[in-house]
């Protein structure tokens, strides 16, 4: 969730809270996705802790958000209207309360979240105060960083994101070459990204937090600084190119090779060239082991038991088993937790053999890797468009493992 909106989240908490307290009633939340997981830990902080996540894909159900269990909306009927709050993070909050009231629903829903919302938008003067704060603070930042980068042309990649990075990163020599940029400084978000810019040789990366950069982009859009290109698909932070998807199709790739860089569709992306070498600290098999990356920051996860199966699998075919892991992520049952710097991971695959993973930015990463890669898709749409995960995230060149059989539905 953007730090905005998340602020803007705990204030209504704060306010319900203060006006009519929980007491014993259930507290339920609407649609599972990376807001939703920060309310629930808002609640939880408050000592609350939510009934139930209800959320339409069934690919989720039956899973759980901080071991809070998520449903399907058709179990809000064990609760009455006396007993009961429905809190809604989405942008759909709408549909999604009309969907509730089907189920005869009576209680109190709550939208916390107002995306593109008057409190964030406005003209008023709260709002204007807080995005001047804000555009100054980054206005600071741009400064700094124009100070040692006079006359460099800015690459900014807004998201703490690898996939989004490797793109940006893949397609910026060729985008340099059309414009006939000789020198280039860029900019992301934490380590793990300056590491992913740094596979493709960039010599001049710089560093922000998540709120340095929030404010450092909306001031190089306020101030309309010329000599830079902000390398990110939603650019300029509008819905057009997702309303573009509503009619037509472009994958993820060809976001950035042609919505970002406005290059041609043959454009051949660049292979990542100054890696680094594969500390094999675990003395890991080489070409007998495989490595599981099961976790992602914004994809629908699958049941520990479908990985635990694909383990065991794997197992008694002669596969040393190893998950990739990072900060608390936990292994997979009967597999030892691997951690390996995103800077040697392509060597890493290489040297083990073969990598499963579901599709997050680690598969981006591993673009161009030399080995046996498969990639499990989770069987929904990309955000509220009609085309699937799988055809929009596609990589061409991997195999594809089927996840658990389910009904196809939105992603959040």
């Amino acid at each position: 969730m953007k730090k905005c909106n998340e602020s803007n989240s705990q204030r209504i908490l704060d306010k319900y809270l203060k006006s009519r307290p929980f007491g014993n009633r259930a507290i339920l939340l609407f649609g599972h996705c990376n807001a939703t997981e920060e309310i629930t830990d808002s609640l939880l902080e408050r000592g609350v802790t939510p009934a139930a996540i209800l959320d339409n894909n069934v690919s989720k159900q039956g899973l759980s958000c901080r071991e809070v269990p998520i449903t399907p909306p058709k179990e809000i009927e064990k609760y009455t209207a006396e007993n009961s709050i429905v809190f809604i993070t989405s942008r759909h909050y709408a549909d999604m309360k009309a969907q509730l009231q089907k189920f005869d629903y009576k209680g109190e829903i709550v939208q916390v979240v107002q995306y593109n919302s008057f409190a964030e938008y406005s003209l008023s003067n709260e709002t204007v105060a807080r995005k001047k704060e804000r555009m100054q603070h980054g206005a600071v930042t741009l400064t700094k960083i124009r100070s040692v980068s006079p006359t460099h042309h800015l690459v900014v990649c807004p998201n703490n994101a690898l996939g989004d990075v490797y793109w940006a990163m893949a397609f910026l020599p060729t985008y340099c070459d059309k414009h006939e940029i000789s020198d280039v400084t860029v900019i992301v978000v934490g380590d793990s990204c300056r590491q992913v810019a740094t596979m493709f040789g960039i010599e001049k990366i710089i560093t922000l937090s998540e709120t340095e950069m929030d404010e450092f982009v909306q001031a190089i859009i306020f101030t309309r600084e010329g000599n830079c290109i902000i390398a990110h698909h939603d650019k300029p932070y509008t819905d057009n190119i997702i309303k573009y998807l509503d009619s037509h199709f472009l994958s993820f790739i060809d976001y950035y090779r042609c919505a970002v860089y406005g290059l041609s569709k043959d454009t051949q992306p660049s292979a990542p060239n100054h890696l680094t070498a594969f500390e094999n600290k675990k003395r890991i098999s080489k070409g007998k082991s495989i490595i599981l990356s099961p976790h992602g920051k914004s994809v629908v996860e699958l049941s520990n038991l479908f990985w635990e199966t694909l383990a065991v699998e794997y197992a008694e075919q002669g596969y040393a088993v190893y998950t990739s892991t990072i900060d608390d992520e936990s292994p997979v049952s009967g597999t030892e937790s691997l951690f390996i710097p995103i800077s040697q991971m392509i060597h890493a695959v290489e040297y083990a053999g073969a990598f499963i993973g579901i599709r997050n930015g680690l598969c981006d990463v591993l673009y161009t890797a030399n080995c046996r890669k498969n990639v499990v898709f989770p069987d929904c749409y990309y955000s509220t468009t009609p085309h699937k995960i799988e055809d929009f995230f596609d990589l061409p060149g991997w195999g594809k493992i089927p996840s658990v059989e389910n009904t196809s539905q939105r992603s959040s």
